[in-house]
């Protein structure tokens, strides 16, 4: 029913829209649920139904206030779970997603946000990247979990306590990204970058240079 002094156009063209977005919410949520029983395969087109129905807040034509309610309602999955699928599908290209299965691929992603490069889920898989040792694309999620948990130490550690040390420790930054960026260019990525008083060391895998020297 239209609204005082609403146009009978207007009506209609909001009824129409809302008419829309239920469909799509319908659609959506049956399409979850079929690809529930196919979840180790499907995992990728479930997080993309899950990020269109946030991003478009689509919960709401289900009578949804927010993600963790519509999950709740229709006993989908946990609100966490479903954040990682959605994470997944916003930073990783499926088929880098579908090649590393749901696990490894979300473990990878928080593993390089944690890192203080530039470096996505991508460029790991891309390059010659290594993580605790193993290439990045068969570096099991313990391995992965590990690597995380020490760069978050190792950024801690990091952190200065007084403006001297902010001072000292966002130059010794700037060096360190500036020398990656430079050996990516010749298409090394060192394992570890460690700028001294007077000199940088810098480390990389032997196997790693061994190849990019063999190109020439």
């Amino acid at each position: 029913m239209a609204k005082a002094g609403e146009s009978k156009l207007i009506t209609k063209t909001r009824d129409a829209a809302a008419a829309r977005h239920k469909a799509r919410y319908n659609e959506l949520l049956a399409l979850i649920k079929r690809r529930m029983v196919d979840v180790v395969e499907s995992f990728y087109d479930i997080g993309e139904a899950l990020r269109e129905i946030v991003d478009k807040k689509l919960y709401t034509e289900g009578g949804h206030k927010n993600l963790g309610g519509f999950l709740r309602a229709e006993a989908i999955m946990s609100i966490s779970r479903a954040n990682r699928l959605i994470a997944v599908v916003r930073k990783v290209p499926r088929d880098d997603a579908l090649r590393l299965g749901q696990e490894r691929a979300y473990a990878l992603l928080t593993y390089t946000d944690a890192t203080p490069d530039d470096d996505s889920p991508s460029t790991l898989l891309a390059g010659d990247a290594r993580i605790q040792g193993t290439p990045a694309a068969s570096a099991s999620v313990r391995e992965i979990q590990r690597a995380r948990r020490e760069v978050v130490v190792a950024e801690a550690a990091k952190r200065p306590r007084t403006d001297a040390q902010r001072k000292r420790v966002k130059a010794k930054g700037a060096l360190e990204a500036g020398a990656r960026k430079l050996l990516r260019e010749i298409g090394l990525r060192p394992t570890e970058i460690h700028v001294g008083r007077t000199s940088v060391r810098v480390t990389l895998d032997l196997a790693q240079l061994e190849r990019r020297l063999a190109k020439g």
